[in-house]
């Protein structure tokens, strides 16, 4: 495989078998090789310093005591830009897993409340999900027989309080909330996020938000990093690895379902910028259902 270089406007997907803790302090500047995406949520504790936080493309600031949540197959970059240090606590859990301990549908009901965003804990908030994730930093050491249920009993104790939270008083920043960015550029990117499986143009999404094609480009690589076409095909190839790792659909269906315009042009694309291709990487990715 080719060196990567750092890169936000490429896309990585990282798997997780199940269950993930990690606590990082850094006193150098530190950015992510490339963005990318997981099939578990992740939920982020900033505990010192300031990061940025490239969701959907837009960036934020995160200061001591913001965390984020993330469901599964959201696009995302970290990087340090003037910040000389940092420190934060990383989770990464299959929501599947917690079937050890609930029932479907009391795990539904939970997650269902865990709504990819930014929130802002104040500072009794923030030492309360400090201390559950140094619990589950301990219990992710644990090894043995019911080691994992352990993980993930301590991971569920996180999970009720942040629902609670959020259903208390935490309303979550999301991507596509910031007052900075124009409205022509945010209905550009819901359009593309809702038919990403159609034939779409260049022209056409300019003209549908009103803006001349020119001053679109402009504007919408200002806003994302990205030129049109590779938001688009970030878009469709998160779709293409969920497919190829939740289905069993042929290449040529998966195609048709992202907006690609044959089997041959998928795989071109998704080559060009993982450096293998979608048959090899479902032969080594484990099918997740």
């Amino acid at each position: 495989m080719k060196k990567k270089e750092n890169n936000p406007y490429l896309t990585s997907f990282v798997p997780y078998n199940s269950f993930f803790i990690d606590h990082y302090q850094s006193h150098q500047k530190h950015d992510m090789k490339v963005q990318h995406y997981h099939d578990t949520y992740e939920i982020y504790l900033q505990t010192q310093g300031e990061r940025y936080l490239f969701l959907n493309d837009i960036c934020h600031t995160l200061k001591t005591g913001d965390l984020y949540i993330l469901r599964p197959f959201e696009i995302h970059y970290t990087e340090s830009r003037d910040a000389s240090h940092y420190g934060r606590y990383l989770l990464n859990f299959n929501d599947n897993k917690l079937d050890i301990i609930l029932s479907n549908t009391e795990r539904h009901f939970l997650l269902q409340k865990l709504v990819t965003g930014i929130y802002h804990l104040e500072e009794k908030s923030f030492q309360i999900i400090f201390n559950l994730f140094k619990n589950i930093e301990y219990t992710g050491k644990k090894t043995g027989l019911l080691a994992e249920k352990l993980q993930y009993c301590a991971v569920f104790q996180l999970l009720i309080e942040l629902s609670a939270m959020i259903q208390e008083d935490m309303m979550p920043e999301t991507a596509l909330s910031v007052s900075n960015v124009r409205p022509e550029i945010i209905n550009a990117i819901h359009y593309l996020n809702k038919h990403y499986q159609e034939e779409i143009t260049l022209e056409q999404v300019a003209e549908t938000v009103h803006m001349s094609k020119y001053h679109f480009c402009r504007m919408f690589h200002k806003v994302t990093g990205a030129t049109f076409l590779q938001y688009l095909n970030n878009i469709r190839l998160t779709k293409v690895h969920q497919l190829l790792l939740q289905t069993d659909l042929s290449l040529a269906d998966i195609a048709i379902k992202t907006g690609f315009a044959s089997t041959a042009h998928l795989s071109r694309i998704f080559k060009s910028v993982y450096y293998v291709s979608p048959r090899n990487f479902r032969k080594d990715i484990p099918l997740h259902r």
